[in-house]
C-alpha cells in the first residue's frame, strides 16, 4: 500500500530539480513539457525564491570572509 504522502514528496523533489536545473540553464525542454502540469507554479515560485536566497546569502558570506584580514 503506497501512502498518501509519497505522491507530494515526489512532487516536491521534481519541484527542486526543475528549480535546480533551471537556474542553471541545462533543463531540456521535454523536460518542461513532462513536468509542468503536475507542478503548481506557486511551489517553483516559491523553491526558486529559496535558492536564490540561499545563492545571495552565501555569496555574501564568502564576500564577508575574504574581506577579513
Amino acid at each position: 500500500m503506497q501512502k498518501p504522502e509519497s505522491g507530494q514528496k515526489s512532487t516536491i523533489i521534481r519541484t527542486i530539480r526543475m528549480v535546480a536545473w533551471g537556474l542553471l540553464g541545462v533543463r531540456g525542454h521535454k523536460l518542461n513539457e513532462k513536468d509542468l502540469p503536475a507542478l503548481s507554479p506557486l511551489h517553483i515560485l516559491i523553491t526558486a525564491l529559496i535558492f536564490m536566497l540561499v545563492f545571495v546569502l552565501t555569496l555574501v558570506a564568502v564576500a564577508i570572509n575574504l574581506g577579513r584580514p
